[in-house]
């Protein structure tokens, strides 16, 4: 198997994906191959991509640098295309695009949660990234099953650092994790990737019996499941609106309208 995993991070990131791919080795089933691609170099202007995320029309442009990805995985023969970030970007449109399997983190990690438990909290790091989650799991169906989204005392670059030095960052999740337990929250996704992975690589998987879902576990595994679904022959429904795909003809005429480079 095959797996594009779409990324929100700029460019090549070798640190970065290199942890990925380490752990996907770990954790993804046998003879799998996971690919890490980030978006263009300057996507986010000398931002931090958490900074730019939480403004819907910039991620509106944004997620086009997802979809065309989306189209180059299904035309260089990817099994699955993954996208690699909590909020899902793009991840709708991908799904009426392609007819290859698409799976997002959000959406992965947040339907495992339920299985962990009755209730689950998502635990960001930026300000802003709380409504937008908030929204993302109203728009999943899934708000009857969610805390609302706490906020922890950090920033990208603390969380950054917290990769290969956990201490600290771990104390701050763990603070934030127990304020949510009391409110009754059984079962914990660490918000965006680069703090699931962080949390992760720390070892950390419970906190007071509470389960933390380990987002790109969580992601990879419903990548194989849905990868063999789509081999037994059960694939995403192309009826209504969230799922129809466009003809070929339409979307060629829309894509050269619209500047976007033939893939």
């Amino acid at each position: 198997m095959r797996v594009w995993y779409q990324s929100l991070v700029e460019g090549d990131n070798p640190s970065y994906f290199g942890g990925l791919a380490a752990r996907a080795r770990l954790v993804g089933r046998p003879g799998s191959e996971v690919d890490f691609v980030g978006l263009p170099p300057g996507t986010y202007g000398g931002r931090a991509p958490a900074e730019v995320v939480v403004y819907p029309y910039l991620m509106s442009l944004h997620i086009q640098f997802i979809l065309d990805n989306g189209l180059r995985a299904e035309a260089k023969g990817y099994d699955v295309f993954v996208v690699g970030s909590v909020q899902d970007p793009g991840m709708e449109e991908a799904r009426s695009l392609l007819d290859i399997p698409v799976v997002g983190y959000g959406e992965a990690a947040m339907h495992l949660a339920c299985c962990l438990g009755s209730r689950f909290c998502v635990i960001a790091f930026q300000s802003g990234f709380d409504q937008l989650m908030n929204l993302r799991i109203r728009n999943l169906g899934l708000a009857e099953r969610a805390l609302p989204t706490a906020l922890m005392e950090a920033n990208f670059a603390d969380v950054g650092k917290g990769l290969n030095d956990s201490a600290d960052l771990v104390d701050r999740f763990s603070s934030a994790a127990r304020r949510v337990i009391a409110q009754g929250a059984e079962a914990i996704i660490p918000g965006q990737l680069y703090l699931s992975e962080a949390i992760a690589r720390a070892g950390v998987t419970r906190i007071d019996d509470v389960p933390i879902v380990d987002g790109l576990t969580a992601t990879l595994k419903m990548a194989e499941i849905m990868h063999d679904m789509k081999k037994l022959g059960i694939a995403v429904t192309r009826r209504g609106y969230t799922h129809a795909r466009p003809p070929k003809d339409m979307i060629e005429h829309a894509r050269l309208l619209h500047g976007r480079t033939p893939i």
